[in-house]
């Protein structure tokens, strides 16, 4: 279960997508990139990377493991 400030991996390829005062901006990932998780709701996800905010399809967002202790 994601909280929220979790990172997460976004792959390379993926549309991010926002709604603002004009319409519509969607954008394509052109590498991969972290983000940090905002929220969801059913199979949306809000992420901020990149430096805005963003919407992308739960599918194509995964958390990243916290490392290792080698205690």
């Amino acid at each position: 279960m994601m909280q929220e400030g979790d990172l997460v991996h976004i792959p390379q390829d993926v549309e991010l997508w926002c709604e603002t005062d004009k319409g519509m901006r969607i954008r394509r990932t052109e590498r991969p990139t972290v983000g940090v998780y905002l929220g969801g709701a059913n199979h949306i996800y809000q992420v901020y990377a990149n430096g805005h905010e963003w919407k992308l399809k739960r599918r194509d967002a995964y958390p990243l493991e916290r490392p290792c202790s080698l205690d």
